[in-house]
Parts: structure tokens; sequence; C-alpha cells
């Protein structure tokens, strides 16, 4: 009896496998989409839900007013009952009575939309949370078919348990910045250009009409043109910096940190050393990286006021530490946390990006004593290569 495998019984089984796990994650991208496109129309309803609400508190604010008068008014009249008529009286009456009902009438309506307001905002944390989850398995389903195709293993001949660690750690990096990239494009340019795709139609129909009016609505279409321009660029750069090949690693980090700290108002100060000998591009690449993420913590969850960002140079590796006055974590809790919910972004992210370099990176950080990162990365793949000899 013939025990030999077939193998291509086995590539036919396993394309078939490839081609379904294909065919459910483009469905579950069009789920994705579809809850995006409702939370979207969820936000949008909140804000005219604030408007609403605003408007009615004035209003309320104002009948409050209206009553208070009316009701003293009734009650001068009434003392002075002699100097006026029974009509007067009647008049008075009726008019506290109706300023009554119209303030009633609008403070039910406040309190119902708010009631509205706080079910549209639970409703739009529960969209959000459906869309990372969702996002997460798209995520997993996509490393694990390419993966399965093999695309990024194919240079491996001999698939060892660490080849395969190696290797979903480098599609999965790959996939989070994909993520990262398509979240830029869709929370800014798309929606730039979508509203652009409006203006255009509504400047059409005006101009047909009021052409002076026509010009103002077409320059306001130049100025959104002109901000969806500016995030494309911007998410371009951060795909790759072209500063880093024309003015170097040193004046990129330099000018990236100022840039930050006016965006953000926080003080910086950085610190770069003569460069000894040339950093490969990848290098300059992570390191820049680096710097990117630690300091986007450092905004989120940091609540820091003082940040310094220092880097120094060997022949073999060279030195990043970033450092700020913030609140500081418990290190261990908070990468046991990250691990248990197979959070790959933020503090895991740079672990990973300087592990897959053969780095090395310590935090030292304690509640309310800010937190301090230090990252020592070879300058090239020839150093890894013979120091791993």
């Amino acid at each position: 009896m013939d025990k030999s495998i077939n193998i291509e019984k086995v590539n036919a089984i396993m394309n078939e496998i490839i081609g379904s796990i294909d065919k459910s994650k483009n469905q579950l991208l069009d789920i994705v989409e579809n809850a995006r496109e409702e939370h979207e129309v969820l936000k949008s309803e909140l804000l005219e839900i604030k408007r609403e609400i605003e408007y009615v508190i004035n209003e309320v604010d104002r009948l409050t007013l209206k009553d208070k008068m009316v009701r003293n008014h009734l009650a001068a009249v009434s003392k002075a009952f002699k100097t006026h008529t029974e009509m007067d009286i009647k008049k008075a009456y009726d008019a506290a009575a109706e300023v009554k009902v119209e303030l009633m009438s609008a403070s039910k309506e406040e309190q119902m939309l708010k009631i509205r307001r706080t079910a549209l905002e639970m409703s739009l944390k529960r969209a959000l949370k459906n869309i990372q989850s969702a996002e997460h398995v798209v995520h997993q389903v996509t490393i694990a078919v390419t993966y399965l195709k093999g695309e990024i293993l194919s240079a491996i001949d001999e698939m060892g348990s660490e080849s395969m660690v190696i290797g979903v750690k480098v599609l999965e990096a790959q996939e989070n910045e994909r993520m990262r990239i398509s979240r830029d494009i869709h929370d800014g340019p798309a929606q730039q250009i979508a509203s652009i795709v409006m203006k255009a139609d509504f400047c059409e129909r005006i101009m047909k009409k009021d052409a002076h009016k026509g010009l103002e609505e077409l320059a306001e279409l130049k100025d959104q043109a002109k901000k969806a321009l500016k995030e494309v660029r911007g998410i371009i750069h951060d795909l790759r910096p072209m500063s880093l090949d024309d003015l170097g690693l040193n004046e990129t980090i330099e000018t990236y940190v100022c840039e930050f700290s006016k965006e953000c108002g926080l003080n910086t100060i950085t610190k770069t050393g003569r460069i000894i000998v040339d950093i490969e591009p990848i290098i300059k690449v992570a390191v820049y990286r680096l710097v990117q993420e630690l300091l986007n913590n450092i905004k989120k969850h940091a609540k820091a006021n003082n940040i310094s960002v220092n880097i120094e140079y060997g022949t073999k590796y060279l030195r990043l530490t970033v450092m700020d006055d913030g609140i500081g974590f418990n290190v261990e809790e908070k990468l046991g946390e990250l691990k248990r919910k197979h959070i790959s972004y933020g503090l895991l992210g740079i672990y990973d990006r300087v592990k897959q370099l053969s780095g090395e990176i310590s935090f030292h950080s304690k509640p309310m004593e800010g937190t301090s990162v230090m990252i020592k990365l070879p300058v090239s793949r020839e150093v890894i290569t013979n120091d791993g000899k």
C-alpha cells in the first residue's frame, strides 16, 4: 500500500482553505466598514443632539426668567386688585400659566435630549469597541493567511520554532503598520475628500444663482483641498521621512521633536551626538519610528510637562534615551496587562521593534516619578551578524 503523500492534493486542500479564509476575511472587512459608517452616523447624530441641548438650555433659561417676571406681575396685579379689573387679573394669570406650560415643555425636552445624548454616547463606545474587536480579528486572519501562503518565510529553509516566531512577529509588525496607515487615511484625507466632493456639488449649484457667493464657497473648497493634501503628505512623510536621506538622522529627529513640542505644548530638550560610522537606512527608520512611538505614548498617557530625547553613537551601537516627568506606571503590571489583552501597540510594539533588530530595551518607571526608556541598537546588520557568531 502506497503511503506516500500526494503533494498536489495537499496543495489543493491548502489553497481551498486559504481561499475560504480569504473570503471570510473580505466579509469581516465589510462588517468593519459598515461599523465605521455606523460610528460616523452616531457621531453626527450626537453632535446634532448636543447642539439641540445647547439651544434648549438657553430656551429654558429664557423661560425661567420670563416665568419669574410674569409670576411677579401676577402677584402685583392680585395685590392691587382694586386698581385692576378682573380682565387684567385674568390676562396676568393666563400669561403666567402659558409661560409655565412652555417652561415645563422645554424642561421635559431638555431631559429627554440628555437621556438621548447618554444613550448615543454609550452606543458610540460600543460601536468603537466592536470596530476595534473586528479589526483585531481581521488583523489576526491576515497574518494567518499571509503565513499560510508563505509570503514572508519563503527564504527560510528549515522552519524551526524560533523562525516561525520571528516570521509571525514580522508579519504582525507589518499588519500593525498597515492598520495604522488605514486609520490615518480613513480618519483624515478620506473624510476631507468626501467633504470636498459634496462641497464641489454645492458650489456648482450656488454658482448658477449667485456668482459672488459661489466664489466664496470655492475659496473654502480650496482650503479644504489644501488641508487634505497636507494630511496626505504627512502620511507619506510618516511612511518614509524624506529628510532621513536629505538631512540625516540627527536633524530629522530634532525637527520632529521640535514640531511635536509646538503641537502638544510640552517642553522638550533634544541632544544628539556625533555620528561616528555610517548607520544603515533600516536602523535610521527604526530610530525615527521609536522616537515617534515613545513621544506619542507620553502625549497619550504620561501627563508630562518636560521631555528629553538623547541619542549617543558608538562604532557598533547607538543608544536612544527618552525621559519624561509624567505620572509614571508599574512596568511589569502594564506589560502583563497588554499581553493578556493581546494588544500589540504602544509598549509591546516598541519592545517588538527593538527585538527584531537584535537591540536591547529597558524601562524605568514608578507611579508619580516619571519614566525613562533606554534603547541600544546596532548601527548595521553587519554588527548583528558578527556579534551573533
